[in-house]
């Protein structure tokens, strides 16, 4: 998870620029940035598409809580 998470980081600050100015962009995605990208809308989707305790917590909580486990 922790190299998904560094991917998304990666990807987010590669986007950035192109949301802040509005613009749009083509980009090649590497087959990292592929799978990252699907865990990550699979991840939200899930959470989001059937509301529970995990939506309410912060993710850094939630991020704590799957150190411990």
């Amino acid at each position: 998870m922790a190299e998904i998470l560094e991917i998304a980081k990666d990807f987010a600050e590669d986007l950035a620029p192109h949301v802040t100015s509005q613009t749009g962009t083509v980009k090649t995605l590497t087959a990292e940035q592929v799978s990252a990208l699907y865990h990550i809308v699979v991840d939200f989707w899930m959470r989001n598409d059937e509301p529970n305790v995990n939506v309410k917590l912060p993710f850094t909580i939630l991020q704590s809580l799957g150190e411990v486990s």
